[in-house]
């Protein structure tokens, strides 16, 4: 497999391992100019992903400290986990991220002493056995001290990205497209003559992006947010995407449709699955067919668990918002009912 390719002139990719993840690996993006050396996203906080990035600019002719600015499109671990080791070998460099993306790491590295308690207990209140709630939370990667430090960087200093504004580089000029959803501050750059987007995690050619909602996102809104911003990219007059994972890749109206009709299905499915008059959030996540290569929900592994249960609140939540199913509290634990006539709908 390629380290590095040219997609574009003066626009490189590098595929960054990522140990550990069935993701395989990340797309980074270098934007080479004369004046401007700019990265986007950079991987997880390893030393082979590191050499890896290293390696790969190398063969651009770019070396660490030639980097002018580096612009993530989201918080998560594996797009700004080589933050620190960027910072200590390049110097004085830009970070870029959009503001509410930035809060998300102040809050995550502010409360760290605090962070698996709050964790155990979100799982819980959302239905989960305590014996399960504590494996999951045992299970969550940001046990590991060096994925966690990204987050200390990033809630120290970083430069706001906010919609609209553009980034220009030799003769491109992107403009940054805010598309929360997948998460709350999540962008994409946009180059509208040249008709390229960079789609962060966003837009993926096959995997379905992982729209979750947590304690720290509370009353948002992440599925409502990720179908408008789906509508808001539809919209672009795009030829080539570059994504985050997997290969670059076309019609992206196509793949679009193929995303709103997956959670349609999703919506439909949490509301004609159950048998019971009420449920948890953790039991709707138990019987929903969920596209992992394991047997049974039991099977799972835990952290797979901790995912497939976030997306689920994610569906409730929007459908609550929908009025079509109601959600209340007893003894410290969210259970949902549905509307009858929710079940009758076809779409949502």
């Amino acid at each position: 497999m390629f380290m590095i390719k040219q997609v574009f002139s003066g626009i490189f990719q590098i595929k960054v391992p990522l140990p550990h993840s069935p993701l395989i690996h990340l797309n980074s993006y270098l934007l080479r100019s004369e004046e401007k050396n700019i990265l986007i996203d950079t991987g997880l906080n390893f030393s082979q992903s590191f050499q890896s990035l290293r390696r790969g600019l190398s063969e651009a002719s770019i070396e660490l400290e030639d980097l002018t600015e580096v612009i993530l499109t989201h918080f998560h671990v594996d797009h700004v986990g080589l933050i620190p080791r960027l910072i200590e070998a390049s110097g004085n460099i830009k970070i870029s991220i959009h503001p509410i993306e930035a809060e998300l790491c102040r809050i995550l590295s502010s409360t760290y002493k605090d962070l698996f308690a709050k964790i155990e207990t979100f799982l819980k209140s959302n239905g989960t056995p305590s014996s399960i709630a504590l494996k999951l939370t045992e299970s969550h990667p940001l046990h590991e001290p060096k994925i966690i430090r990204p987050y200390q960087e990033l809630a120290v200093a970083t430069h706001p990205l906010e919609d609209g504004q553009v980034i220009s580089v030799g003769d491109y000029h992107f403009q940054i497209v805010c598309t929360p959803g997948h998460s709350p501050g999540h962008i994409c750059l946009y180059e509208p003559s040249f008709k390229i987007l960079i789609s962060g995690d966003h837009l993926l050619p096959s995997i379905t992006p992982h729209v979750a909602l947590w304690w720290f996102t509370e009353n948002m809104n992440p599925l409502a947010d990720y179908l408008n911003s789906l509508k808001k990219i539809e919209k672009l007059d795009i030829e080539v995407v570059l994504p985050a994972h997997e290969e670059t890749f076309i019609n992206h109206c196509e793949r679009i449709k193929q995303l709103q009709d997956h959670h349609n299905q999703r919506l439909m499915e949490i509301l004609t699955s159950s048998n019971s008059r009420r449920f948890t959030a953790y039991m709707k996540a138990s019987q929903v067919h969920w596209n992992i290569n394991y047997k049974s929900w039991n099977t799972f592994l835990p952290f797979q668990k901790y995912l497939a249960l976030g997306e689920t609140i994610a569906h409730l939540y929007f459908l609550e918002k929908k009025q079509l199913i109601k959600r209340t509290m007893v003894d410290q634990v969210l259970y949902y009912s549905i509307n009858e006539k929710a079940k009758k709908r076809k779409k949502y």
